[in-house]
């Protein structure tokens, strides 16, 4: 009875980690040019999910006008935004956790190689990887995935 009474209680623990699984580091795959961001999610006072650029893998220009400064928003449609530094934007934002769906949906995530911003959602994968896509379209057909890995 002990033995049942543990497994339903282990069981249960994890039916019930929910969404705070998602939150902490990770490391996107890599970007054409080699460059990879490190994204910090983590959960808003109104229980949305957010993920903050904590480091780029190449974070200095090599080539350009801009050589040897820390790379900067400089595609951003708000004039105003493109001289602050990559680090410390939020890459993905205003993300729900849908218990049902168990995935986190309804969010969006900011290019800043074009400066566009697309409709995104995250789930978590059996292998603890970090499913993202982000699509021109709301029921996320029209996109691109990649899969995060846990940072640290």
């Amino acid at each position: 009875m002990k033995k049942i009474a543990l497994i339903f209680l282990l069981a249960s623990s994890f039916a019930f980690a929910g969404p705070e699984k998602v939150v902490g580091k990770w490391i996107t795959e890599k970007a054409d040019n080699g460059n990879q961001v490190i994204v910090e999610i983590y959960e808003t006072s109104d229980k949305k999910y957010n993920g903050k650029i904590v480091e780029l893998t190449m974070p200095i220009y090599t080539e350009g006008e801009f050589v040897g400064k820390e790379k900067m928003d400089l595609e951003n449609p708000d004039k105003n935004l493109r001289n602050r530094t990559l680090r410390g934007i939020d890459f993905v934002s205003g993300f729900d956790y849908s218990e049902k769906e168990d995935k986190f949906e309804n969010g969006k995530i900011y290019n800043p190689t074009n400066g566009k911003t697309y409709n995104s959602y995250m789930k978590l994968q059996d292998d603890g990887k970090l499913l993202v896509k982000g699509s021109i379209d709301k029921k996320g057909l029209i996109g691109k995935k990649q899969i995060w890995t846990r940072y640290e």
